[in-house]
């Protein structure tokens, strides 16, 4: 039986990432899957339900030395008791960790994820080192999958890859969005809208500006408070509302006037993190999406919105700028609040958002389907292994 070992730092990126991908492999492949990553969050009953044979490794998404090393051994351990055929490695800890331990213990099939560049947003002598770890991962892999055509274009332009090596699987991202059964704004009723209207306070009249992420300065949210905060000016006569989900981080953490904006101005509703479950009702009391963000692998939440038929406005680094088709499912923008205002005012006209969200789930639906994303990785990554029997 071929075994397949997925490695990856964080339970809900396992979860929200691989998903059906551990599933579909067992059964269409007959393969055995095994998965690493740090406990908690509901990995385990995850797991369980889909027959994976999960090994909690604690994977810290900093740099610790002393953890990090412990961490190493425990990987390398697994994989030599295991003997797998393929290690496939999400992540920049996991990405060095699992890699390097599949090629000491000679796996044949060692595939990275690129899900970003993380050096984008790097200078000195951190984005120096790593730019050389990317390198020495790219080296010992033996197959490297971007999530984007930008993603690609920046790693060779970094030297990461050897460019036979590269790949996009289908249109990108790394697992898709559920187009039929989650994402669907067929499955929101007018009851569901409202309820989370009257819960926030959000009137019938109100334009909500909608964002969905990590509450860090590498989103752009410093630059889209100022934006709001512009446009309030500009337009007195529209109640226009920032609406947030998402959970501060301390990493990479916005200034703290930013965040007192966001708790406790009228103009923003800051729900926090929500649910994976519910989040497909949210998207659906926004006018317009923005992600105007320095750097993403794709920008997921941009086609979550464009699923449910909500325009998006994105900035046009990495991962961002391959998330739209610019001015027909949404439009680009600089990363600066004037700009960021402007492209804001152009979804005051209804009938160009509401063409632009028709035209946003049509492409989401066509390319990016998780089923259909999930069989063309089961194919590509079958052909990989089937080379080394």
């Amino acid at each position: 039986m071929t075994k397949v070992l997925e490695i990856i730092n964080r339970p809900t990126s396992a979860i929200n990432f691989i998903g059906d991908q551990f599933t579909y492999f067992a059964e269409k492949g007959g393969y055995e899957m095994h998965l690493i990553c740090s406990p908690g969050d509901g990995i385990e009953e995850f797991a369980a339900k889909r027959g994976i044979h999960y090994h909690p490794v604690e994977i810290e998404r900093r740099l610790r030395p002393m953890s990090d090393l412990k961490s190493f051994i425990a990987v390398a351990r697994y994989i030599r008791q295991n003997h797998f055929d393929a290690v496939i490695c999400h992540q920049e800890k996991s990405r060095l960790l699992g890699t390097l331990a599949a090629w000491l213990m000679r796996v044949p099939v060692r595939i990275i994820y690129m899900h970003g560049i993380i050096v984008d947003t790097m200078k000195g002598a951190k984005r120096k080192f790593f730019v050389h770890e990317g390198r020495l991962v790219g080296r010992l892999a033996t197959n490297v999958v971007c999530v984007s055509p930008s993603v690609k274009k920046r790693r060779l332009e970094e030297k990461m890859d050897n460019p036979a090596k590269q790949a996009i699987i289908g249109h990108g991202t790394c697992n898709g969005i559920d187009t039929v059964n989650h994402f669907n704004p067929a499955h929101v009723t007018d009851s569901d809208r409202q309820a989370i209207r009257e819960r926030y306070g959000i009137a019938d009249g109100d334009f909500v500006v909608g964002f969905c992420g990590r509450i860090v300065r590498d989103k752009g949210i410093i630059e889209l408070t100022d934006a709001v905060k512009l446009l309030r000016q500009r337009h007195p006569e529209r109640n226009i509302r920032l609406f947030v989900i998402g959970k501060p981080e301390a990493s990479n953490a916005v200034p703290e006037q930013t965040l007192q904006f966001l708790q406790e101005s009228p103009a923003v509703v800051f729900t926090g993190a929500i649910p994976h479950s519910e989040i497909q009702k949210y998207y659906t009391v926004m006018n317009v999406f923005i992600l105007p963000s320095y750097r993403e692998g794709f920008g997921q939440v941009t086609l979550e919105a464009n699923a449910m038929e909500i325009p998006a406005i994105v900035s046009r680094s990495t991962g961002c700028i391959d998330s739209i088709v610019d001015g027909e499912t949404g439009l680009f923008a600089d990363i600066e609040p004037n700009d960021l205002a402007d492209k804001i005012e152009k979804f005051f006209d209804p009938d160009m958002a509401r063409q632009m969200g028709i035209n946003g789930r049509r492409i989401a639906a066509e390319r990016y389907e998780h089923t259909i994303v999930v069989e063309n990785t089961f194919n590509y990554i079958r052909s990989i292994i089937d080379k080394t029997k």
